[in-house]
């Protein structure tokens, strides 16, 4: 048997909720390895004393289970001095107090029936005056106020099955008048009112069950003479009306009722029958009179119906549930044939969903009371594993799933009851944690998760029973982009849109991610890291880094002259001059020749050759002709009105002069002979 986990914090490291996260770089491109700070993430701790002197300020664990608004936990517990009152907590020691003092003194208004609708949290409470009434808070002492004196003066208006249908509270209360009927509440005095009177008069409507299938309210009564009647409500008294008639008994229909109206998909689930009768079945209803019907008698002997069938439980497509006087484990998919029983006379309890599998605790006579799984077949209905090895018990309970996970308590010789984790399997059990070590147990209790953490109940041997929490102090999974180049735009580098990082985390929701460099900002030229923080709502963070790289990398743009052609100046040629224009968006290049302007050029065709290169070192090259004529500039204007720069002119002026000169010597040829 598994005693301890070995990586615990994969699942959850117990601490509390105000504790701060342990950084944790996650590997990636460019990151540093993670360095993990082992003294941030504390163990279990107790939240509050609440009540002084090692006195347990839960004092009764019937008295309410915790409630959750938001990411706020809401509970009743005693402080010792103002009774037992409405208290909340988000984890910490300075956000746990009382909300209000309902009753003021000692007595305490004793919270009940704590139920979400909208964004006011509803219970009953006992008021000074006042007997047990509807009340409701926003979590503050000046939001918590009485909804409406159903029943005047110090008598209880009997208040139960408390069931929100999304901002609206619906429940059955007896103001004196009606008897115990359907009421509905939006939180105000004017609009808590009756829905319905079913059976005019004081007697009530033996209304025992209420659902809410899609958008309507589905609840069972005994409205018309001696039968048990499906209901349906929208919350008008038009829309409330009888779905149909559930006859278990025909010999006398008044004995049977309606119980454990559970919804799995679009069918509604339900018992019928009594317990004083012999007899129950299991129906079920598609929410209209001609969908309802009976599944399957739960009945083999009249011995059998002695306890009532319970704990309807949805786990996929079938439900599951308990009945008969040894607590047999009974499946259904909502078919006659498909509704059987899986576990023998096992005293099933505490039946929990977990990833499609049912989980629960039971009893053989081999392993004693222990922790089960079933995938609905009787094959596959087996035990998860012996905590406590042979036939003592380890009585597992407050099966609790938290993050595909169950939390649970459990007894061993060695650790006492303490608490325990798992995953349906025989290798994923384990203690969680030993908080009263050794055989000494703090039975833990009462756990509920708010937000990223598990508020639960349990007494460390020395405070009493308090309220303690488990915080998540896994740091979220971070993964960087690559590595990102871009082209500078300027001497100060460009602006650069990167790709975002990419977070999870084992909680719910999404952890916020920061940046030390704001995507869309200006990056200077070279190597910039950029770093993210992953942080998620424990505040367990993570970081990885990644390269922005600005660079250089393109050539100056640059532009030679056209090429030239000049008169010979001296003997061997003539000095030119010329410029070559280059331009960049990052640096002013540095222009070269090869020759240099201003140099001598000989006679004949040169080829200048001209570099560009700018401060990264990146070159442009281009080149032109400079070509010397043999031909000195011409003195003075020949009269042709040819211009001598052109040197289409200066070609057509050579020719004629050299024609000249050669009509000349002929003359001179001719003369001597």
């Amino acid at each position: 048997m598994r005693r301890y986990w070995t990586g615990v914090s994969s699942l959850l490291c117990i601490s509390a909720l105000a504790a701060a996260g342990t950084p944790f770089t996650a590997a990636a491109l460019d990151s540093p390895s993670p360095v993990v700070d082992p003294a941030a993430c504390r163990t279990v701790t107790m939240v509050k004393g609440i009540a002084s002197g090692g006195a347990s300020s839960f004092p009764d664990y019937d008295v309410q289970p915790p409630m959750v608004l938001g990411k706020t936990a809401f509970f009743a517990a005693n402080d010792g001095t103002s009774g037992l009152e409405l208290w909340k907590s988000r984890g910490g020691e300075s956000d746990t107090e009382r909300v209000a003092d309902v009753f003021p003194g000692s007595t305490g208004s004793e919270p009940r029936s704590l139920t979400v609708a909208g964004n006011s949290l509803f219970f009953t409470a006992k008021g000074e005056g006042l007997g047990r009434e509807l009340w409701k808070t926003d979590g503050t002492a000046e939001g918590t106020v009485l909804v409406k004196d159903l029943r005047s003066g110090p008598e209880d208006s009997g208040i139960t099955l408390l069931t929100a249908l999304g901002d609206t509270l619906f429940f059955v209360a007896d103001d004196g008048v009606h008897g115990a009927e359907l009421w509905k509440s939006d939180g105000t005095p004017e609009g808590t009112v009756l829905v319905k009177d079913l059976v005019p008069g004081a007697g009530g409507a033996g209304i025992t069950s209420l659902a809410v299938l899609r958008d309507a309210l589905y609840f069972a009564a005994d409205g018309g003479p001696h039968e048990a009647e499906l209901w349906k409500s929208d919350g008008t008294p038009e829309g409330t009306e009888r779905m149909a008639s559930v006859r278990v008994i025909e010999s006398d229909p008044g004995e049977q009722i309606i119980q454990s109206l559970t919804v799995s998909g679009d069918t509604l689930y339900f018992f019928a029958g009594s317990p004083y009768a012999g007899q129950w079945d299991l129906w079920k209803s598609d929410g209209s009179a001609p969908g309802t019907g009976r599944v399957k008698t739960l009945a083999r002997s009249v011995s059998e119906y002695a306890a009532s069938p319970m704990a309807l439980t949805p786990v996929g497509g079938q439900v599951f549930f308990v009945s008969g006087a040894g607590g047999s484990l009974w499946r259904s998919d909502g078919t006659g044939e498909g509704t059987y029983i899986v576990k023998e006379s096992s005293n099933a309890r505490f039946l929990t969903n977990l990833n499609g599998q049912l989980l629960f605790t039971a009893w053989d006579d081999a392993s004693g009371f222990e922790l089960w799984r079933s995938n609905g077949s009787v094959a596959g209905t087996v035990l998860v594993e012996d905590i406590r090895p042979g036939r003592d018990s380890a009585a597992p309970f407050w099966l609790t799933v938290v993050d595909g996970k169950v939390l649970f308590s459990a007894e061993t010789a060695e650790e006492g009851r303490e608490l325990w984790s798992t995953d349906g399997t025989r290798e994923g059990t384990a203690l969680l944690h030993d908080i009263v070590p050794g055989p000494g147990s703090s039975s833990p209790s009462w756990l509920t998760p708010v937000g990223p953490r598990v508020f639960f109940v349990t007494d460390d041997g020395t405070d009493g029973a308090e309220p303690w929490v488990l915080n998540d102090c896994t740091p979220p999974e971070l993964v960087c982009p690559a590595r990102m180049y871009m082209e500078a735009q300027g001497p100060a580098g460009a602006p650069v849109t990167y790709g975002m990082a990419t977070a999870s985390d084992n909680k719910p929701g999404l952890p916020s991610i920061s940046y030390s460099k704001i995507s869309g900002s200006d990056f200077p030229i070279g190597s910039t890291a950029v770093f993210a923080t992953a942080t998620d709502e424990s505040g367990n963070s993570s970081s990885c880094s990644f390269q922005v790289v600005v660079s250089d990398t393109s050539a100056p743009k640059l532009t030679c002259p056209r090429d030239m052609e000049v008169w010979r100046k001296y003997r061997y040629g003539a000095k030119v001059d010329f410029r070559a224009e280059a331009t960049d968006a990052v640096s002013k290049p540095a222009i070269t020749y090869e020759p240099a302007p201003g140099s001598d050029f000989v006679v004949g065709v040169t080829k200048v050759r001209v570099t560009a290169s700018d401060t990264f070192g990146n070159v442009s090259r281009c080149s032109f002709d400079v070509k010397v004529r043999r031909d000195y500039e011409p003195q003075g204007d020949s009269g042709c009105g040819c211009g001598a720069s052109s040197p289409g002119v200066l070609s057509g002026w050579a020719l004629l002069t050299a024609v000249s000169m050669l009509a000349g010597r002929r003359r001179k040829s001719g003369g001597s002979k």
